[in-house]
């Protein structure tokens, strides 16, 4: 794949990947037992869902939030093997150069959202560990201002249960994941927006917002887990 540009899916591509999400789907259910809370619909595509991140069970657990199809940023490292570059393609992933820079990563993702695919984006940027979730990459309150399309926030508890960081293997647990109303740009926004300009602070005015939505969905995950875990 060029790195240079997206490549909008073909029909098989989206049929793969639609096959894909419903056997995720099942699993995530049978497995874990995930329950999925939706605070507001989610809105039609394209959008930037943006969930927590404590587990690399997070990107299957997408699966269980939505059946759009869903673009995903991936490690460039794992297209250096043909086969399976095609299977992260067929999921909808590309490649990203984290040794260099990202605008090569922005600029694909942003001409996947302006091509109508909604975009998943883990804002803390890497797996954390805790309960607290702050200090966010600005990358998703770029890319929705940029854009112009909501982002859906979104609380998921267990899932570090399920796979810890470290950990070569899944475990049984509980999973409750909480979707909350989608953050819409534009109400942000004070620049020019037909000429895609920003301001730092609308960024910045975003991303706290986020933060903040993104602590209050993950303590009502967590108390839907505990829910959860006296019914047992």
């Amino acid at each position: 794949m060029d790195r240079s540009r997206y490549i909008a899916p073909t029909t098989f591509e989206r049929r793969f990947y639609q096959g894909a999400q419903r056997i995720v789907e099942g699993w995530n259910r049978r497995y874990w037992l995930t329950t999925v809370h939706y605070q507001e619909p989610i809105p039609r595509p394209p959008y930037i869902l943006a969930p927590t991140h404590r587990s690399n069970i997070d990107t299957l657990l997408v699966g269980s939030i939505t059946r759009d199809p869903m673009t995903y940023m991936a490690k460039a490292g794992v297209f250096a093997n043909p086969v399976f570059a095609k299977l992260v393609r067929l999921l909808g992933g590309f490649p990203v150069d984290r040794d260099g820079t990202d605008r090569d990563a922005v600029e694909i993702a942003q001409a996947a959202l302006l091509a109508g695919s909604s975009l998943v984006i883990f804002p803390e940027g890497t797996r954390r560990r805790g309960m607290i979730v702050e200090k966010l990459e600005e990358g998703a309150s770029y890319l929705a201002l940029k854009a112009g399309v909501p982002i859906v926030p979104v609380g998921i508890a267990g899932s570090e249960m399920a796979m810890p960081v470290g950990s070569s293997f899944i475990y049984p647990s509980l999973i409750a994941i909480e979707v909350g109303p989608p953050l819409f740009p534009l109400s942000v926004r004070t620049g020019d927006i037909s000429g895609g300009r920003m301001r730092r602070s609308e960024i910045t005015r975003l991303t706290s917002h986020l933060t903040d939505e993104l602590n209050r969905l993950r303590a009502q995950a967590d108390a839907e887990r505990l829910r959860m875990r006296s019914t047992l």
